[in-house]
Order: C-alpha cells, then structure tokens, then sequence
C-alpha cells in the first residue's frame, strides 16, 4: 500500500480515509483526541490549528496515522537520549476527528492533551503535560513522569505508570495495576467487583467503591496511615502496617503496598468525578460531539509505551 506524506510548518487540514491505528507524538502545544459522533465514520480529519518551530510530520500508512516528529514517532525507548533532541520552541496545536474503533497512541512531552470517545484499545503518555482520558472504553495504559492524568468514565483496565505526577481516574474500572513513586493515585470504581493492585513510595492512595460493595482489603506500609472505612489499621509492631480483612461475599478486590503514603479505602455512593480531580483539570475547546500513554519498574522512571 502506497504511503501518503505531508510536512506541516502551519495550519493545514488533512483528511483521510480508512483509519485503523493513531500514533501522535508532540513537545509543546496541545493535542485533542475525540471520537466521531457518527459511529459509521472509517476517516480522519486532522486539523493543525498552530505550529512552532519545526515542521509536523505527518504520514498515512496501512491504516496508521502519524503525527508528530522523527525523534517522538520512533518509540521512547533510548527516551534520555532522545530527550536531548526536544526543543522548547517545538510546538503545535492539533485536533484530530478519529473513528471510534482506532487504537490509539498518543504521547507528549510538555503538551496538553485529551483523548475521548474510543471504543478501542489506548495508551498515553507524557513527560510533563496534563492529559485527561474521557469516556474510553478497552484497555487503557498510561505513563507519566511529572505530569498529570485525569481518567474520566473509563469502562475496563487501568494500567499505569508514575513517577511525580496525580493519577486520578473513575469509572467502570474492572482491572487496576499500577506503580508511582511520589505521585498520588485517586480511584472512583463503579464496579463491585473490580480487581486493584497498586504499589507507591510515598504517594497516597485513595480508592473509593460502592457503598453495597463486598470488599477484600490487602494492605502494608512502613509508616504510612492504612483506614478502611474510617478505621486506621495499625501493624503488631512498630515500622510494619498491614490490615487483611474480608467484609461481605464477593466483592471488589484491593491490594495496596507503600513505604510512607497512606492508603485509604471507602465505600460510598458512586460519583462521575474522580476523588481529588480539580475543577481546573484541561478540556477541549472543540465540542465533544464532533470533535473530539507498562509494567516496568517506576523507580527507574520509564514511559515504555511508544510514542
């Protein structure tokens, strides 16, 4: 199949047809990511509304659409080295109309992004932007080194990656793995049944499941506070927290394990705002209705999904 090209130095718009796969890496700017309305459309439609420095990149092969620059497409591993390659002044603002069904990457340094609407497969990842995920549904993989990911009425895996920055994320969340340094992690779970693992430094973790919910709490922690709904759990000895209990039949699943954050545990009537997330977390300027990243150690501050 024939590879389409374009190098981007302004604003432009380029459709094309027949999207399966996404691949976006930007350094400044902004960048929105939102399903069609109609949930026929096979096209997309990438608006460049702003570009700083060097030009775009964009190319359309085998279903994939790329957007961004030679040293962000290629992937993140080597990501020092490439690192020293990103440029202040390489900026761009872009808003990409996506089929529902594309799986998506998409990855910043210092840029904004939101990504809404899929019905597939996703990963984001950033350095130091803030990202919010709206209304995806799949497997959804995020990597943050500073910045901060904002996960909104989510329906299905969570895996996550941080080393500083907030995780906040609500939904019908059925699988949650996930590793952050200092970074605190915020988990409004509509499900009952969910299943969460997560493991932090000094971060403070904080999940919160429905108030009929049947619960199994698995927790530890050097010297930080462990409450299960409103009782603090203290350990048999000084330097050792744990709490291991049962209540009810069935139920959600939570197994939590820091040096000095604190773990909290609640159930309560569920709400479509994750714990935590600020009234100023980013949105889109476009409407949604048209418009709309691992597993690897965190102590080594990896983003190992590619760009």
């Amino acid at each position: 199949m024939s590879t389409e090209s374009w190098v981007v130095a302004g604003p432009q718009v380029i459709e094309v047809e027949d999207v399966r796969a996404l691949r976006v890496g930007l350094v400044g700017g902004r960048v929105d990511v939102v399903a069609h309305d109609d949930p026929q459309a096979r096209g997309a439609r990438l608006e460049v509304h702003r570009v700083d420095g060097r030009p775009l990149e964009v190319t359309f092969a085998d279903g994939e659409l790329r957007v961004g620059y030679s040293f962000t497409l290629g992937g993140w591993e080597g990501f020092v080295e490439k690192f020293r390659n990103f440029q202040d002044k390489d900026k761009a603002d872009v808003h990409l109309a996506v089929p529902r069904e594309v799986l998506a990457k998409v990855g910043t340094v210092s840029a904004d992004g939101l990504v809404a609407g899929l019905r597939q497969d996703a990963s984001v990842s950033t350095v130091s932007g803030s990202v919010v995920v709206d209304d995806v549904r799949g497997r959804l993989s995020t990597n943050s080194v500073s910045g901060e990911v904002v996960v909104r009425r989510h329906e299905g895996d969570l895996r996550f990656n941080t080393v500083s920055g907030e995780l906040a994320a609500s939904g019908e969340l059925t699988l949650v793995q996930g590793n952050s340094v200092s970074g605190d992690v915020s988990l409004d779970v509509g499900s009952g049944t969910s299943s969460l693992t997560v493991t932090t430094v000094s971060g403070d973790l904080t999940v919160r499941l429905p108030e009929t919910a049947g619960l199994r709490v698995r927790a530890q922690s050097v010297s930080g506070r462990l409450v299960v709904d409103g009782q603090e759990h203290k350990g048999s000895g000084p330097g050792h927290r744990t709490v291991d209990l049962d209540s009810g039949t069935g139920g959600a699943f939570v197994s939590a394990t820091t040096v000095t954050g604190h773990v909290t545990v609640l159930r309560a009537p569920v709400s479509d705002v994750p714990v935590d997330v600020r009234d100023d977390a980013p949105v889109s300027d476009a409407p949604v209705t048209d418009a709309p990243v691992t597993d690897a150690p965190v102590t080594d501050a990896p983003v190992d999904e590619a760009l």
